[in-house]
């Protein structure tokens, strides 16, 4: 693992001083043959050039480091280098828009999460995964609800039970409207019962700070964001935003544990991977899938997905695309129904 960090960390430095060039042209395809008769066209090589990655989250977040280590990876396999750019915004409309305005060769991959999957009943973009095919979901992660170190609150009950005796005065840090944060609270709202006073800070990161300063309650993250803090005592997490213990966090209960009817809805979480613009040539994405699958299997990457709270997935083919269809319906009508979404899922052909 020290050496994909360290690579990382020189891809970094490179990428702060340099400018990352992105764009190509497709391969042209062989003609027919001299005898006039018709066949079947060679496929080009490929790659024969360096392939462009846009990151749709900033540098040094879970979704980079992510990204930029299975590339690293995957590219020694397919023999060319992978140049990665950030280009964030938007919840991830931005890296999406732009990949998405690219032809569709191969050379453009978009690595992304689970954003673009809400984004039309959201209102925040007309596109979404339907418009990629996934090469490969490389990791998922799970949320945790955690409390600072010195909270009055001891367990998920006494939470729970105080926003419900007192509603709308428990402060929940959350990162915006569609953000993971907001969504799993707006989910305890839905089965619990509860009304937390939703206060959005910048990131993940922010939400940690403002509930370990005091200037926020409890607040719901991705457990990349979260297990520092967890590993140093700084924050205590009550309950796994999941349906089963999660290996490293042995001795946190899943919220199903305390409450069952969370099942109903569970597992759900964020997760990672890698895509390509819909109508890519078949024999591109088996190349790339071979090579990122490759990625999944180093143990290099796996330590570092574990010291992340993340969580190897490794999937591909028609079971990653029936994955972000049921999590784009799933999310989608959870948010609509509770109100945070205003865009009616059926409305833009979202099948519940």
């Amino acid at each position: 693992m020290k050496k994909i960090i360290a690579t990382l960390l020189a891809a970094l430095m490179v990428c702060s001083l340099t400018a990352c060039g992105s764009g190509s042209t497709p391969a042209a395809s062989a003609g027919a043959s001299a005898s006039g008769s018709s066949q079947q066209a060679e496929a080009p090589a490929y790659p024969t050039k360096n392939i462009q990655g846009s990151i749709m989250w900033s540098a040094g977040g879970v979704c980079d480091t992510i990204s930029r280590a299975a590339g690293l990876v995957a590219q020694e396999e397919l023999g060319q280098s992978i140049v990665f750019t950030n280009r964030a915004g938007s919840g991830g409309g931005v890296s999406t828009a732009y990949v998405n305005a690219q032809a569709a060769d191969g050379y453009e991959l978009l690595f992304g999460a689970e954003n673009p999957q809400i984004a039309k009943v959201m209102g925040t973009s007309e596109l979404d995964y339907d418009d990629f095919y996934p090469i490969c979901l490389l990791t998922n992660s799970y949320g945790g609800i955690f409390v600072a170190k010195d909270s009055k609150y001891q367990t998920l009950e006494d939470l729970i039970n105080d926003m419900l005796a007192n509603p709308g005065k428990v402060v929940a840090a959350t990162t915006g409207a569609g953000g993971l944060p907001e969504t799993c609270a707006t989910i305890i709202r839905s089965i619990s019962g509860t009304e937390a006073n939703m206060v959005p800070f910048d990131g993940e990161n922010e939400c940690a700070i403002a509930v370990m300063g005091g200037n926020a309650d409890f607040a719901v993250s991705t457990l990349g964001s979260i297990a520092s803090f967890y590993q140093s005592g700084d924050i205590r997490i009550l309950a796994m935003f999941h349906n089963e213990r999660l290996e490293g966090f042995d001795d946190v209960p899943a919220i199903t544990e305390i409450y069952p009817e969370y099942n109903e809805i569970l597992p759900w979480g964020p997760f990672y991977g890698v895509f390509v613009k819909l109508g890519t040539d078949q024999a591109i994405i088996d190349t790339l899938t071979a090579a990122f699958s490759k990625a999944c299997e180093d143990q290099e990457f796996q330590e570092l997905v574990a010291s992340k709270g993340c969580f190897i997935m490794n999937m591909t083919g028609d079971e990653a695309v029936e994955y972000l269809q049921k999590y784009r319906s799933t999310t989608s009508y959870m948010l609509y129904d509770s109100g945070v979404a205003t865009i009616d899922p059926a409305s833009v052909g979202i099948e519940k």
